[in-house]
């Protein structure tokens, strides 16, 4: 018997055109190693149960998880600017200005009456003062600042891992830990913390680093211009963007690789080397992003 089978790892779509040409109704469900799991009715691989997505820190279908259409979209929490994907009914909705979208979460569970335990208000709170620079960077609120507070008094307790710690040298950890450009590789500088935007005409990629002295950066100019122009044909943009940031002296030096004409007025000083200087520069979001965008759309 010629019965088509469906792998347990495989997915719907990359199957849709046998199972609509096969004549059957029923389809063998196999593993990989082709032992066999069940039966699948035609009828219900051609309409799944969709797996439920609340976006969080992010809003951009193209920052989302592949195939995002194929999921039923339940809420979207963030904090950026609005790219949002349709939907075909009402959603929970929340963008707020506040400097992490650990602050809306922090809010949220208070608002029920809970408290987080101890390890996930440590990452609640590391992200809330890596996305601040520990509560210096210009996209802090009031709000972020209780928000410390709070997921302090949930985070630091006796006999919790974190017990003994404060906000700020919780923060001077978390910030060191991430910064500088030795202990990772240049493709993974460019490549962790980046987002992509499409305006006008252009499609393009922002990557930030943070260190603690930019002296250092010439060391790994080069390397990280060539890792730039490889993150750049692989994510097809037009031209990409790392923003080096000094997170203790609080500014920032720009690369861009195929940088178009409309950004030659960028208000950020060319240098010897190549790179822009962008003093007082440190929010991807409130400070670099709204002047390349202005640039770009006017």
């Amino acid at each position: 018997l010629d019965v088509p089978q469906l792998r347990t790892s495989g997915r719907i779509r990359d199957s849709l055109n046998r199972l609509l040409r096969y004549e059957g109704d029923n389809f063998f469900v196999v593993n990989d190693k082709g032992v066999y799991k069940g039966v699948c009715r035609q009828r219900d691989a051609l309409n799944p149960p969709r797996i439920n997505i609340i976006m969080v820190d992010h809003n951009e279908t193209r920052q989302a998880l592949a195939h995002l259409e194929e999921a039923e979209l339940l809420e979207i929490l963030d904090h950026h600017r609005l790219g949002n994907p349709s939907t075909h009914v009402p959603i929970r909705f929340t963008v707020d200005i506040v400097g992490s979208t650990s602050t809306l979460v922090s809010e949220k569970i208070e608002e029920v009456g809970l408290s987080a335990p101890p390890k996930i208000a440590g990452l609640l709170l590391a992200g809330l003062l890596s996305d601040t620079l520990i509560l210096t960077s210009p996209t802090t609120t009031e709000r972020d600042q209780e928000a410390a507070k709070r997921l302090g008094r949930w985070a630091f307790v006796h006999g919790g891992p974190l017990a003994g710690e404060t906000v700020q040298t919780y923060g001077e950890q978390i910030l060191s830990a991430g910064a500088g450009l030795s202990s990772r590789t240049p493709q993974e500088i460019v490549s962790t913390d980046m987002k992509l935007y499409e305006s006008g005409n252009y499609r393009f990629a922002v990557a930030q680093a943070e260190v603690t002295d930019l002296q250092q950066l010439a060391k790994h100019l080069t390397a990280l211009k060539d890792a730039l122009e490889t993150l750049r044909s692989q994510k097809a943009v037009d031209f990409a963007m790392l923003l080096v940031t000094d997170v203790v002296r609080g500014s920032s030096r720009l690369l861009i690789v195929e940088e178009p004409s409309e950004l030659s007025d960028l208000p950020y000083p060319r240098q010897p080397d190549g790179t822009r200087l962008a003093k007082g520069v440190v929010s991807r979001k409130k400070q670099l992003l709204p002047v390349v965008l202005g640039l770009l759309e006017r």
